[in-house]
């Protein structure tokens, strides 16, 4: 697991950070649950994700804006990318432990927003920092939160080799 501060260039990051986060730019889709839930049913286990890249195909008008990101981690063969935006909630939510795939792969999760909510790995807290990313193998467990200090909790998933 590594972060790195300040990761994409300044003005990239500013433009892609305003067209993802922008009223009426990016459409988001509700997914009634992140991860399976560890006590039955929650009423804060649900979030919003706009599928940028999966199944070997781009799902996304905005896929020409993360080329550069994903020359940038030296993406051999892309997986996925999605971008995740968690509401909200009034007590900090921690979604069940998950992998993405069953193989090993790399991940990089880039926070768009900073805020109280972050992702867990390995039992490492890693807080959602704008412009921070988390690189770690997503196939060995780890959660995300959603958060109590900002609207929302933005990021960038990208799975890839």
């Amino acid at each position: 697991m590594k972060t790195v501060k300040n990761f994409l260039p300044k003005d990239y990051f500013k433009d892609m950070q305003k067209k993802i986060m922008s009223d009426h730019v990016v459409p988001f889709y509700f997914n009634s649950h992140v991860a399976e839930d560890r006590e039955g049913y929650n009423i804060d286990n649900y979030y919003f994700t706009h599928n940028v890249y999966d199944k070997n195909l781009p799902g996304s008008n905005l896929f020409d804006l993360f080329v550069p990101m994903l020359e940038l981690i030296e993406c051999k063969s892309l997986i996925r990318i999605k971008v995740n935006c968690y509401p909200r909630t009034t007590k900090l939510f921690h979604h069940a432990p998950h992998r993405d795939y069953d193989y090993s792969h790399k991940a990089m999760i880039l926070s768009l927003n900073t805020c109280d909510g972050g992702t867990e790995v390995g039992g490492n807290f890693v807080e959602s920092i704008e412009n921070q990313a988390l690189f770690f193998d997503a196939s060995l467990g780890h959660n995300s939160t959603t958060c109590t200090n900002q609207k929302c909790r933005f990021n960038i998933n990208v799975n890839y080799f």
